[in-house]
């Protein structure tokens, strides 16, 4: 049996024997089956593409921690996007319905900027604007040097400048 074919048939027996632990543990953390699914299967994305350098023995973990750090980071976004739009309705008193519109609009298009920004970089940028996380906090949490984040955050900083237009 060729490696391709071997790659292929661990990684079956490995999805069958752990795609319903993965999923229910997801579900007990989110309480959202649709959550829980997509979540699942970026898990099992993610050890396709690592399917040579993760060993049988350490799968399961290996599988819970990824499932588990793609929480968080749904969450964060979720906890980033619940406080922007709030910042937006506390602010909306009697302005005109262009501005509201407008606001909107950038609402729209910050969301999408965030969801192109590099994981890392993104990562980095949620947790130092969202989260609050000084770059020393975010480099120990990280396990990077507090230079590495410095690097993330100013690659995320020129990203979002040039797609928002300087408005960061």
């Amino acid at each position: 049996m060729d490696a391709e074919n071997k790659g292929k048939s661990w990684y079956r027996h490995i999805f069958d024997a752990h795609y319903k632990y993965v999923l229910n543990y997801l579900f007990y953390l989110s309480g959202d089956i649709g959550l829980s699914e997509d979540l699942t299967q970026d898990a099992f994305l993610q050890l396709w593409d690592k399917r040579f350098q993760v060993k049988e023995d350490t799968v399961r973990p290996w599988l819970f921690t990824i499932a588990r750090n793609s929480f968080l980071k749904s969450i964060r976004r979720q906890k980033y996007d619940l406080k922007f739009r709030s910042s937006l309705i506390e602010g909306v008193g009697n302005e005109s319905p262009e501005y509201i519109m407008e606001m909107k609009e950038f609402d729209k298009k910050l969301q999408e900027s965030l969801a192109g920004l590099p994981d890392k970089c993104r990562e980095v940028f949620l947790m130092n604007r969202i989260d609050g996380f000084s770059y020393r906090e975010i480099a120990e949490n990280l396990g990077v040097s507090i230079k590495a984040v410095e690097k993330q955050m100013s690659k995320a900083l020129a990203i979002l400048r040039e797609k928002l237009g300087g408005k960061v």
